[in-house]
């Protein structure tokens, strides 16, 4: 996992070669403007904007994923997300499905960390994340990375 702020998001360009589209994209201040699903590269990256109320801790289930990284960008709320190592989790809630990529866990995060607008947290296969948890709401964009 990496939290860092938007700005900052270009020191780890190298760790994947489509986290620099990711930058420009950051830096290009068109975020706000998604309004659904974008392709920047085809199903190797692409965007989704999500805009909802928070839920709560006990709402918000861990999931991760095998064949993305998230690179999620908090635009808008305060927002809280749930983490705790994969490899640590013991209770499959619903089956890995490669269609959506996803599997959700319940077992319970083992920290929090909280975004701002202009923050950013990126979540590899090993890290199971409880997204959207917060009081209010919520605006953020997800950038899909496939590794």
């Amino acid at each position: 996992m990496i939290i860092t702020s938007t700005a900052d998001f270009g020191r780890y360009a190298r760790l994947h070669p489509l986290f620099a589209t990711v930058h420009k994209e950051l830096m290009s201040n068109s975020l706000y403007l998604f309004e659904e699903r974008i392709a920047l590269d085809g199903e190797r990256l692409y965007a989704s904007p999500t805009r909802s109320m928070g839920r709560t801790t006990a709402e918000a289930k861990l999931e991760a994923h095998n064949r993305y990284i998230d690179v999620q960008v908090c635009l808008g709320g305060v927002e809280q997300i749930g983490w705790r190592d994969r490899s640590t989790c013991r209770e499959v809630a619903s089956p890995y499905t490669a269609e959506g990529d996803i599997v959700f866990f319940g077992d319970a995060p083992s920290m929090y960390i909280t975004l701002k607008p202009g923050q950013l947290a990126v979540f590899f296969p090993c890290d199971a994340h409880a997204p959207l948890i917060g009081d209010g709401w919520i605006e953020k964009v997800v950038f899909k990375v496939k590794i």
